[in-house]
């Protein structure tokens, strides 16, 4: 007689901790990525905000610890992104406080990285065009060095294919300056980089300009076969990621943007600190996929890449979120998937503005593929109509929406796992 009577008090304790746990998840939404388990770990050491130091690579893209003041231990300094035994340190625009409950301070930390970051681009913008390239690329993290020598590839591009008509020769001037620019980066890998990390932040640089290398070298060579009918508003170079520096934009965070686009698809830059990461070599197909995709979110739908396993599927849509510092958070679907473990992804990606990427969907099982299917359109149906909140099917909550969201899933047709 007891055995059912302590298993329907066990229920109604599982249903009171998942509903205490998802009233901290909707006021700090990266939480619904992390298990029960790992939550209640960090709930309960809430009170040191040191305890929490093992846990931040759950819930950001690449801070693998913070810097706390040394005589108050409630002062959050900096962010650091740690490989191996170096460390890229990134001091925060204003100290943080870590004081409170443990999901608000986070939440904060979130919005105070954003800013700092967005600090740190507006003086990589500036400095780009100014500083000789050695200095630049010191002076900045990896995150912004790399995005400062897309700020001015696109600044010179733009300016060349402007200027083609009246001054001929611009065009091969830029070519040259472009590969110029190439073999100084690539000269630096040949010297002591000191350490790693760095060694990583000059070959991603190299990794990323010998495509805008190529690209431009493309656009020169198609401007000289059209005797010069190529201008910046050709198709040819509208459908490259072009990455702008626009001061009467604006952002999230207040006046003036980092505005990335692709055709005729404008994104605004997301300021997730993406540490110092190798990024993708773009071939042909990579940039159909971009564009491809681009496209999908710029009519508020997601993407699907398909194909044979171990193609870069999964990397390319992470590729891509990195282009427009955002941070992907990726799925691993498997036959044991229920709705409502997708329902809690969903309601983090709405919820936090981030990229949900699900891997071999295929596996997931028809019965919780029609209620996902349920759960997709009602995203995407409040993402058309610009909607700040909308009601998530199954949950009485009304629940927020940032329009960057974004799902991916990666199929491969012929594998089931």
């Amino acid at each position: 007689n007891t055995l059912p009577v302590l298993y329907d008090e066990l229920e109604r304790c599982q249903k009171s901790l998942e509903g205490y746990l998802e009233q901290k998840r909707a006021i700090f939404p990266r939480f619904y990525f992390v298990s029960n388990a790992a939550i209640l770990i960090i709930l309960s050491q809430g009170s040191d905000p040191l305890q929490m130091q093992p846990y931040y690579e759950k819930v950001f893209d690449s801070v693998n610890q913070v810097e706390h003041d040394k005589s108050d231990k409630g002062k959050i300094l900096a962010i650091k992104n740690i490989s191996g035994s170096d460390e890229e340190r990134v001091k925060l625009a204003k100290v943080c406080l870590a004081s409170g409950s443990i999901e608000v301070w986070l939440g904060k930390l979130v919005i105070e990285m954003q800013k700092t970051l967005k600090a740190l681009c507006e003086t990589a913008a500036a400095q780009c065009a100014e500083m000789s390239l050695g200095d630049f690329v010191d002076a900045n993290c990896a995150q912004f060095a790399l995005l400062g020598i897309q700020f001015n590839w696109t600044a010179q591009c733009q300016e060349a294919l402007e200027k083609s008509k009246q001054n001929k020769a611009i065009v091969q001037d830029t070519n040259r300056q472009q590969l110029v620019v190439l073999q100084e980066l690539s000269s630096w890998c040949l010297n002591d980089l000191k350490t790693k990390m760095n060694r990583r932040k000059i070959e991603t640089l190299v990794t990323i300009h010998v495509h805008q290398r190529d690209v431009f070298e493309d656009l020169a060579r198609l401007h000289r076969s059209r005797k010069g009918g190529l201008d910046a508003g050709d198709f040819e170079w509208l459908k490259q990621a072009r990455f702008y520096w626009r001061p009467d934009a604006k952002d999230d965070h207040g006046p003036s943007a980092c505005v990335v686009a692709v055709c005729d698809v404008e994104f605004t830059y997301s300021f997730e600190y993406l540490g110092c990461k190798e990024r993708l070599v773009i071939t042909p197909l990579t940039d159909r996929c971009y564009i491809t995709l681009s496209q999908a979110l710029g009519m508020h739908l997601g993407g699907a890449p398909a194909g044979p396993a171990g193609t870069g599927k999964t990397e390319t849509v992470k590729d891509l979120g990195r282009a427009l510092g955002v941070f992907v958070v990726v799925t691993n679907c498997t036959d044991q998937q229920r709705y409502t473990d997708m329902a809690k992804i969903f309601k983090g990606l709405c919820q936090g503005g981030l990229w949900g990427c699900f891997d071999e969907f295929n596996r997931i099982e028809l019965p919780v593929l029609s209620v996902v299917a349920q759960q997709v359109l009602a995203i995407t149906n409040a993402k058309r109509v610009g909607a700040k909140s909308f009601s998530f099917p199954g949950d009485p909550q009304v629940i927020g929406l940032i329009q960057n969201v974004g799902y991916f899933i990666t199929m491969n047709p012929g594998y089931a796992g």
